[in-house]
């Protein structure tokens, strides 16, 4: 579950929540009662990677090829270029 990040209107008291995501969001503040309002955050987040089917590996083990190509270029190492 995220921690949504909200600020009070009235007294400017800035909190945090941790609620699911499909829970009403939080309209009053704890320490005054006055209307609350949820703030924009970066967050941490997490990053999906394509899901689909691996590329092959570089048979030289470097995660990437040097010309930039997810496929082992023209040699048998996977190193070099051509095209």
């Amino acid at each position: 579950m995220p921690t949504y990040d909200y600020e009070c209107l009235g007294c400017g008291k800035n909190f945090e929540v941790y609620q699911g995501m499909k829970d009403e969001p939080v309209i009053i503040c704890p320490q005054c009662g006055g209307r609350v309002r949820r703030r924009i955050s970066g967050g941490a987040g997490f990053i999906m990677r394509d899901a689909g089917p691996s590329s092959p590996m570089p048979s030289c083990g470097r995660e990437q090829t040097c010309c930039g190509s997810d496929r082992a270029c023209g040699r048998a190492d996977g190193c070099g270029f051509e095209g």
